[in-house]
């Protein structure tokens, strides 16, 4: 027997005073009401309903079944409820790591309008260079800029970034303009270690040498 299904038939019945009416309202036959209502007394040992040839009424246990099952069945569909709701609404913390210009540049003006479409969701929010050890630190995610090293870490690319190599013009006033990539050993280059640690040109398409 399905204790639920049977719960719900036994409602049905009690609200309506008839298997007829019960089982045209639930959309199963009167045979498959009569069943489940006697499969429910016998398996409850307990005569739950009163029946007349015009109605039916619960007995003063099947009363008391009665609201009893009411309640738990409220329960049972606010509990389906809430969990259907936090699989759509995320909730909890989530804790992530973004590059200090990055973040400042574009997540941060875009978390008014994320806050507001996920409210029930905390952010706790790194802004760092620094490369965090995402499972030992605790965070959820990390927006980085570059490649991803050798890792069992998913990865996912959300945009592209231009590269590109400039200088001023006092510096190459006195210096000298480089023509090559291999010119650039001759200069002084600032090199930003945490995101691009080497410069890479492509020459037909192959990397030149650095």
């Amino acid at each position: 027997m399905d204790q639920i299904a049977a719960m719900r038939t036994f409602i049905k019945v009690v609200e309506c005073q008839s298997f007829t009416k019960a089982a045209h309202q639930l959309g199963i036959s009167v045979a498959m009401t009569s069943k489940l209502m006697q499969q429910l007394e016998e398996s409850l040992s307990t005569r739950l309903l009163s029946r007349t040839t015009r109605q039916v009424n619960p007995t003063e246990a099947g009363q008391f079944y009665y609201q009893r099952s009411l309640a738990l069945l409220a329960e049972l569909e606010e509990t389906h409820s809430q969990l259907t709701h936090n699989n759509q609404q995320p909730q909890g913390t989530l804790k992530l790591s973004v590059p200090m210009d990055f973040g400042y540049l574009h997540l941060s003006p875009a978390l008014p309008l994320f806050r507001e479409r996920f409210p029930e969701l905390k952010l706790e929010i790194e802004y760092s260079d620094r490369r965090v050890a995402l499972v030992e630190e605790g965070f959820d995610l990390a927006l980085r800029i570059g490649n991803l090293p050798d890792s069992s870490l998913v990865a996912k690319p959300l945009a592209t970034m231009k590269l590109v190599v400039c200088a001023s013009p006092e510096y190459l006033a006195r210096r000298g303009t480089p023509k090559t990539p291999e010119d650039l050993k001759q200069h002084d280059c600032l090199i930003y270690t945490l995101t691009q640690p080497d410069w890479v040109f492509k020459r037909n398409r192959s990397p030149a040498p650095r």
